[in-house]
């Protein structure tokens, strides 16, 4: 009998400073050309908004992101990653 994974939790939380995920490791994407920003909001559980489910059930949590340069806009948790201090 399979065994069923234990649900993911969200990585990060209010105010956590995160930088983009490399796009692919085929681009040429430079370390400083990656954007930076600070997380505005972040999924709590799994009945927020920004927590979203597949066709299949498996739980995908987004964040709203402020960037350095002004903007904010919702990034999945995969794309994102923590910044080194």
């Amino acid at each position: 009998m399979a065994t069923k994974k234990p649900r993911s939790a969200p990585k990060y939380k209010l105010g956590d400073r995160i930088i983009e995920a490399q796009k692919s490791n085929f681009s040429l994407q430079k370390e400083k050309s990656r954007r930076k920003g600070t997380i505005i909001e972040a999924p709590e559980n799994l009945e927020h908004p920004l927590a979203k489910r597949n066709s299949i059930g498996a739980v995908y949590y987004h964040y709203r992101v402020r960037w350095d340069n002004g903007r904010s806009e919702v990034y999945n948790q995969h794309r994102l990653q923590k910044e080194e201090s």
